[in-house]
């Protein structure tokens, strides 16, 4: 039995679509894997260790077999319509590992951030909020009471000056039903000065943990890089990852296109002892580069929300227009 059947309802599939709801599914489904009685997940695992076995004995017929039988529980998942596009690609790498318990925790962890930048981000707003609605009603609300502008006035400044609030409520209610315009903006992101890094490492982040997980089921380097490239979002940093993977694949050193590749930048890199296993390296890199997002979350959770103050200025304009006119 699929453990989505003991974690969902059927007639519900698409219940889960708050970070909070997505971080309990996954994580309900991690612990659904840890189960004695678990047989989806032996059932994965012999798919893909039957999978890796033909094609070191270059039994290509038989390795197909064992990749139809992948497909088969790829499609069970994705016709399930529980998952995101992105959250498949990884499910299929983790699939192709013989580990979906794995996938199912970064999943669960992936939320668990997102979750946690938004609360934050909720606390950090109260106090930029409450004063930018001080100024845009309390404003034109102070000119009425002096006389210096009428009622209708007052009213249309203070509607004026909440109207970027109201259109950004707005789009944040449209972006949900427009995944064309949520895609578009996701990607504009990352040409953002400071927030295109922070989403850029996180991309590393995920890049690093596909190849401990390729790496960790035996994948030759070159295959476990182009896997763990090929399974990546579609976001304007892919091409890093496929690039590396071709670096590697045409005779360059692993360690010098990996640094080549930018990927590690502004990540403090852990020291490795002498004589550490290379499989190792990508799990100590994908603890540091997980430090490095926590402390960009924090920053960018704690500014943020000050852009708000931004918006003083044209509060002020607009109601100095009424002023004068």
């Amino acid at each position: 039995m699929s453990p989505l059947s003991t974690v969902l309802p059927s007639d519900s599939p698409h219940s889960a679509t708050t970070p909070e709801q997505r971080f309990v599914l996954f994580q309900s489904l991690y612990e659904a894997s840890q189960s004695d009685d678990n047989n989806w997940q032996q059932l994965v695992a012999l798919l893909s260790k039957g999978a890796q076995a033909a094609q070191r004995a270059q039994l290509e017929d038989v390795a197909e077999q064992f990749s139809s039988g992948q497909q088969i529980v790829l499609d069970e998942l994705r016709d399930g319509g529980v998952f995101r596009e992105w959250e498949l690609g990884f499910l299929q790498l983790g699939l192709a590992v013989g580990n979906l318990a794995n996938v199912y925790q970064r999943l669960a962890e992936h939320y668990r951030m997102f979750a946690e930048f938004r609360r934050r981000l909720r606390d950090n707003a109260v106090f930029p909020f409450a004063l930018l609605l001080l100024f845009a009603l309390g404003t034109p609300l102070a000119l009425w009471a002096l006389g210096e502008i009428s009622v209708l006035q007052a009213m249309a400044a203070a509607g004026l000056g909440l109207l970027p609030l109201g259109v950004a409520a707005a789009v944040a209610c449209i972006l949900p039903r427009a995944p064309g315009l949520a895609r578009r903006i996701s990607r504009s992101l990352y040409r953002l000065p400071g927030i295109g890094a922070a989403l850029a490492q996180y991309q590393s982040y995920h890049f690093v943990n596909n190849l401990a997980a390729c790496l960790g089921a035996g994948f030759q380097l070159p295959q476990a890089l182009k896997q763990s490239a090929r399974r990546m979002p579609d976001t304007p940093v892919k091409g890093q990852f496929s690039g590396l993977a071709r670096q590697v694949e045409q005779g360059q050193r692993f360690s010098q296109a990996l640094l080549d590749s930018g990927i590690l930048k502004g990540v403090e890199l852990p020291m490795m002892a002498a004589g550490a296993d290379a499989r190792q390296v990508p799990g100590q890199l994908s603890l540091a580069i997980h430090r490095a997002c926590e402390q960009q979350l924090q920053f960018w959770a704690a500014s943020l929300p000050y852009l708000l103050l931004g918006l003083l200025p044209y509060v002020l304009v607009v109601n100095a227009w009424f002023l004068l006119r």
